[in-house]
């Protein structure tokens, strides 16, 4: 009589790695940081105006016009100002993380500049009044200081007040993805597109905080 016998072997069956998405704790950790101010800039500028009285005229159908020295008013005005820029995080979703592999970017939402506060040094105004002429009223000096809120305004572009707010957010915001086991040299932070000139009425907030 043949018997045959057979070796049971039992195979360790190892389990499959499970990936775990880390989107959403991402995303809850980042929201966390809210209205995150990243850049302020203390600015101070000099408003400078010069008018002068004139008297015009006509000769011999040729006409003129003259200055009067004693007609002149001079005025120098600091006006000192505070710029802050930040990201207001507390709408980030998924949609602003971009997973590839081992690399992950993070598209900030657009960021938000305002002024907080604009103050004319008023001890260190300068005017000089020739005896003819009135003094400058308060309604040309506060229609002065918006000239010099306006020129500061115009001249955010030029400070790089916005690349300074991305530079400081990944600050921030690297430090947590790594902590979530992303290597530095994976991690981009960004916007969603170069800013110009064009775009800061939308980026600039209206008011004072």
């Amino acid at each position: 009589m043949l018997s045959a016998c057979t070796k049971s072997e039992k195979q360790e069956v190892k389990p499959e790695p499970v990936s775990i998405d880390t989107i959403p704790t991402m995303v809850m950790q980042i929201q966390k940081c809210s209205r995150l101010y990243t850049t302020e800039y203390k600015i101070r500028r000099i408003i400078t105006h010069n008018d002068k009285k004139q008297m015009s005229g006509s000769i011999m159908s040729k006409k003129f016009t003259i200055d009067i020295p004693v007609g002149e008013r001079q005025i120098a005005i600091p006006v000192n100002a505070t710029l802050k820029a930040y990201i207001d995080l507390s709408s980030f979703s998924a949609d602003n993380i971009r997973k590839k592999g081992e690399k992950i970017e993070v598209v900030l939402p657009d960021p938000q500049i305002i002024m907080t506060s604009t103050k004319i040094e008023h001890d260190e105004v300068k005017q000089h009044v020739a005896m003819l002429r009135s003094n400058f009223t308060d309604e040309e000096l506060t229609r002065y200081q918006q000239q010099g809120r306006d020129s500061i305004i115009n001249d955010i572009p030029k400070l790089g007040l916005i690349e300074a707010s991305r530079e400081s957010s990944a600050r921030t915001i690297i430090p947590i993805l790594e902590q979530m086991g992303y290597k530095q040299e994976n991690i981009t932070v960004t916007f969603r597109k170069r800013f110009t000139l064009s775009d800061l009425p939308k980026l600039l907030k209206n008011g004072e905080i």
